[in-house]
């Protein structure tokens, strides 16, 4: 008998996981410690840092822009985020459950797909065609030549925060639309004609049926979309460089601005680690949210 092999089977998961557990810990938990030590130093363009303990967290405190920017940051991730999630319910319920062709339901969900395939740069760049505040601009010159616009509206200084929240829900909701569309594509059609059967209508079917088993992935939708919110500026860097003044700077744009717009890395990584800090402790309360232990816990079995 060998007494070796069940250690050697023991070991095997972990053998696999290792480099997975090797990558986080080099490209996300060390930097994650390095910015919480970096939120404690001086650490600027003379790259000479010298510890402070929480002096920079006073800063913050005191800091006129930084409470704006809350108001900005909350107001941009809550916004988005229930948009988002709604827009991604109706689509894969629409395209999954209502169209009763499969392949035209294909054919839009693919098309809704685009705007997340297309890297930032065109994403922002379509944008800011569509709005260019001159005479020339896309939407400006349709209002002018339709409905008699006298002068042209220069869109991003009269509603920046409104285009990049559009912008944020269009292209967010189709990642969601896939993975609820699948959901969907799980449940059985008998379900579906048992229901019909019973004189269920389409209304109660998505309410009663298709709701209820979208929970779990909703939730995934709703936490990633929060943690990501939270933690982008790409598309506001390349749109709206935070402005006019700070109406889209946000805290994740605030900090990157800080530590390599001015080159105040410590203080920048102190607002980073506020991010985070707010992104667990909102992870924390969708959990609550959603009563993550009664979605894992192990179904009841009846004899």
């Amino acid at each position: 008998m060998d007494v070796r092999r069940p250690w050697k089977k023991r070991i095997y998961p972990y053998l696999f996981l290792a480099p997975f557990a090797i990558m986080t810990l080099l490209f996300f938990v060390i930097p994650a410690f390095a910015t919480v030590w970096m939120g404690m130093t001086d650490l600027d363009r003379k790259m000479n840092p010298n510890f402070i303990g929480f002096e920079n967290y006073a800063k913050i405190l005191q800091d006129r822009n930084f409470w704006p920017i809350v108001k900005v940051t909350i107001i941009y991730v809550i916004v988005t985020l229930i948009f988002k999630v709604a827009f991604a319910v109706t689509l894969a319920v629409t395209t999954q459950y209502m169209v009763q062709h499969k392949h035209l339901g294909y054919l839009y969900r693919v098309i809704w797909l685009i705007p997340s395939t297309l890297p930032t740069m065109v994403y922002a760049l379509f944008w800011k065609w569509f709005f260019n505040p001159s005479k020339d601009g896309t939407l400006n010159k349709f209002l002018m030549e339709t409905f008699g616009l006298t002068y042209p509206v220069s869109w991003f200084n009269e509603g920046a925060l409104g285009i990049v929240i559009v912008a944020a829900i269009v292209s967010g909701a189709s990642g969601g639309m896939i993975l609820l569309a699948a959901q969907i594509n799980s449940i059985g059609e008998d379900v579906f004609k048992a229901a019909r059967i019973d004189g269920a209508k389409e209304r109660a079917i998505i309410r009663d049926i298709i709701l209820p088993a979208l929970r779990w992935p909703i939730m995934y939708v709703t936490l990633t979309g929060a943690i990501s919110l939270f933690s982008s500026y790409h598309f506001i860097y390349l749109t709206t460089q935070g402005g006019p003044v700070y109406d889209t700077t946000t805290l994740s744009y605030y900090g990157f601005t800080l530590a390599f717009g001015q080159l105040r890395y410590g203080y920048g990584s102190a607002i980073s680690f506020i991010v985070v800090i707010i992104s667990i402790v909102l992870t924390l309360l969708l959990f609550k949210l959603f009563d993550f232990n009664k979605l894992i816990r192990p179904p009841r079995i009846e004899d």
